[in-house]
C-alpha cells in the first residue's frame, strides 16, 4: 500500500455503534477495513469497506467488487490481532477502532489487550456508545471537557502515571493492575497523562 491514509477506521465483529456520531465518523473515513462478520453491518448502512479481513468464519455472502478480500486462516490468532498485524505491514500508523465491545465480555477483555499490547506500533483509538480507549505510553494529551469521567488501567505489571488537569492528581503513582485510578474526573478542554509503560485511558462519552 503505497498511498498515505489519514483518517482510518476499522470494524470489528461486535457492538456496533448506535449513535449518529459515530456511524458518520465510520463514513466520514477516507479507509475502512472490516474484520470478517464486520462486514454484513457495514452493509446494512451501505457502506463499503475496502478491505474486508479474517478467515470469513462469520461473514454472509457478499460481493463488495470495490473491496479487497484478505484471508487469514490462522486460528491461533483473533482476527483483531491479524487485522493489526497487516496494518502494521503496510506501515499505517493511526487507527481508530469501531465494533470493540458486545457481545461476549470475553472478548472484549481480550480485544482490550490486544490494543494494549499494539500501542507502541500504532496509535490506536476505540471508539464505542459509551467510551473512548486509548492505549498509549510515554506523554499523551487528550481532547476532554470539563467534568469528563476518565479511568486509567495498566494490564501488565505497573506503570508510573503522572497527571495534569485532572481532578484527582496523580503524581509519579505507581499504578497496578487495579482499580485505583478509575473515574477521576477532567478539569477543562484538555488533560495530559504521562506513563513509564503502556496504560489504557478510558474517557467517558458524557
Amino acid at each position: 500500500m503505497t498511498k498515505k491514509y489519514n483518517n482510518i477506521a476499522l470494524l470489528l465483529n461486535g457492538e456496533f455503534p448506535s449513535s449518529s456520531l459515530l456511524i458518520k465518523k465510520i463514513k466520514d473515513s477516507d479507509f475502512i477495513i472490516a474484520v470478517d462478520g464486520a462486514a454484513n453491518k457495514l452493509d446494512q448502512f451501505n457502506i463499503k469497506p475496502n478491505v474486508i479481513i479474517g478467515d470469513f468464519d462469520s461473514i454472509n455472502k457478499l460481493d463488495i467488487k470495490s473491496a479487497k478480500y484478505i484471508n487469514t486462516p490462522d486460528q491461533s490468532k483473533t482476527d483483531f490481532k491479524k487485522s493489526l498485524e497487516w496494518i502494521v505491514k503496510q506501515k499505517l500508523t493511526e487507527v481508530n477502532i469501531f465494533g470493540l465491545s458486545g457481545k461476549s465480555d470475553d472478548h472484549f477483555l481480550g480485544n482490550l489487550y490486544t490494543c494494549n499490547e499494539f500501542s507502541h506500533l500504532l496509535k490506536l483509538k476505540a471508539f464505542t456508545d459509551r467510551s473512548i480507549i486509548t492505549p498509549c505510553i510515554g506523554k499523551n494529551k487528550f481532547n476532554s471537557f470539563k467534568n469528563q469521567k476518565v479511568s486509567l488501567f495498566v494490564l501488565e505489571n505497573s506503570s508510573i502515571v503522572t497527571s495534569i488537569n485532572l481532578e484527582f492528581v496523580l503524581k509519579n503513582f505507581e499504578l497496578f493492575p487495579t482499580n485505583d485510578a478509575i473515574r477521576n474526573i477532567s478539569m477543562g478542554d484538555t488533560f495530559c497523562i504521562e506513563s513509564s509503560s503502556k496504560i489504557l485511558v478510558f474517557q467517558s462519552v458524557n
